[in-house]
């Protein structure tokens, strides 16, 4: 790994030709981000009370539940006329809900000797949903949990509490060590001749378990702070419709025709850097105007906060024309 999401994204953006930053959008983000720091809308005690759905309880067995989940967090938008909901949920929290579903009916998801041997057949009964279509891209997340669930097995004694434990409390050795093992969090693409990263999944399993653990025990990681937020498609999307984003005039048509965009294409790539490098100035913009700097919250809450803003806006936001770019990969 050459460089970590955040140096790729100086770079992209450094020689991008098709997206840009507006920086005084950039200050009036910050400042609306300043008000809910006062409502304290950043404590990761409230975020784990407004997602039920998540892992609540600081045990082992939420660190491998969390890893299970972020081993599938990737592509959930449908088709078109293919939506899809599982108990009521739809998206990321479809996802949530199927694997909370199967634990209830003691299905061992936490185990990797049992998903390591998962066939098709019982993965799409674990994501049975409520009208029957299945959701996008069952084979692949079949093959990624076999695979990680032999990589655990092999090096891991089976738990990735294990990779945790060996780490020194280090978020940055933790996404080295997960970039290092499990290929299918391996987010990276060639970009203009370098290497540029973004390890979306790598970087979200690590803050979930920051965040069900409330940043202490096995999620404490003194250098959280150095992780980005998570490049995927939504966050863009809002990026876009507060003006932090501006597209070129081939990309704007290319996004409002629904276009689907190839992995590692210029586009995805220029799209996914800015969000990173955005959220950084918001950041760096927002701490500068909190008294107390403790207080400001870090890129990974920011993206938490924008994600749940986009869910509760998305007629507001869709209706903006601010479409989100399409991708079909195991990498968002």
């Amino acid at each position: 790994m050459d460089m970590l999401p955040k140096e790729s994204a100086e770079f992209v953006m450094s020689v991008a030709d098709h997206v840009t930053i507006n920086t005084n959008a950039v200050k009036e983000l910050a400042t609306k981000l300043k008000e809910s720091v006062a409502l304290n809308e950043y404590d990761l005690k409230k975020w784990k009370s407004d997602n039920p759905l998540h892992p609540q309880e600081m045990i082992d067995k939420s660190i491998d539940q969390i890893f299970f989940i972020d081993s599938l967090n990737f592509s959930f938008w449908p088709d078109e006329n293919q939506d899809f909901s599982i108990e009521g949920e739809i998206g990321y929290w479809a996802l949530c809900a199927a694997v909370k579903r199967a634990l209830d009916e003691k299905i061992p998801l936490t185990n990797s000797e049992y998903y390591s041997h998962m066939e098709l057949q019982q993965l799409r009964y674990l994501f049975r949903t409520d009208n029957g279509i299945d959701i996008p891209m069952l084979k692949e997340r079949v093959s990624i949990l076999n695979e990680n669930g032999a990589i655990l097995m092999k090096h891991f004694n089976g738990s990735f509490v294990n990779c945790i434990r060996a780490i020194n409390c280090s978020a940055i050795n933790l996404l080295k060590l997960i970039y290092e093992y499990f290929p299918s969090f391996r987010d990276e693409v060639i970009y203009k001749g370098k290497n540029v990263t973004f390890l979306k999944r790598a970087q979200i399993l690590i803050a979930d378990i920051w965040g069900c653990f409330e940043g202490k025990g096995l999620g404490r990681f003194d250098d959280i702070d150095q992780l980005t937020m998570f490049a995927d498609y939504r966050i863009p999307q809002v990026l876009h419709y507060f003006g932090v984003l501006k597209y070129s005039t081939i990309l704007a048509e290319k996004l409002q025709e629904n276009n689907l965009l190839v992995n590692g294409h210029p586009f995805e790539v220029e799209i996914r850097s800015s969000s990173i490098h955005a959220i950084e100035m918001v950041r760096e913009q927002l701490s500068s105007m909190i008294d107390d700097d403790s207080n400001a919250p870090n890129s990974i809450q920011i993206d938490f906060y924008l994600w749940g803003y986009r869910r509760t806006n998305s007629e507001q936001i869709d209706g903006q024309r601010s479409p989100f770019h399409r991708v079909r990969c195991i990498y968002y």
